[in-house]
């Protein structure tokens, strides 16, 4: 994560982060691509950003591609897979979905499931 981002998520500026983390995104679609692990990193982090801030509208819908493509470029045991399906199931125990929570903790190998 860039310094920057981190000290203002730090310092709850979650403004400044947001545009950090928007032009880290959109710079590594365009220069890698939609499908390179770097660009799903970029999509995480935004979205456990979102997650913080309470905006789980916004931040559902990244963490489920983050996980997607993280699971199809990494594979499912990789630790970035792992930590953007644990960021998801979060989200949904956060949300009070723990139906949802659990579909998602399913896809996690067994002894990395997190514990509720």
């Amino acid at each position: 994560m860039n310094t920057c981002a981190v000290l203002h998520t730090k310092q709850k500026q979650y403004d400044q982060t947001e545009i950090f983390f928007d032009e880290a995104l959109e710079a590594r679609q365009r220069k890698l691509g939609q499908d390179h692990p770097a660009y799903f990193e970029s999509m995480h982090e935004l979205a456990v950003l979102y997650r913080e801030q309470g905006l789980y509208d916004k931040a559902e819908p990244l963490l489920i591609e983050a996980v997607e493509g993280r699971r199809l470029k990494l594979g499912d045991s990789h630790p970035h897979t792992k930590e953007s399906l644990n960021n998801l199931i979060e989200l949904y125990e956060a949300r009070g979905k723990p139906e949802k929570a659990e579909e998602w903790r399913a896809k996690l190998p067994q002894a990395e499931a997190v514990e509720e």
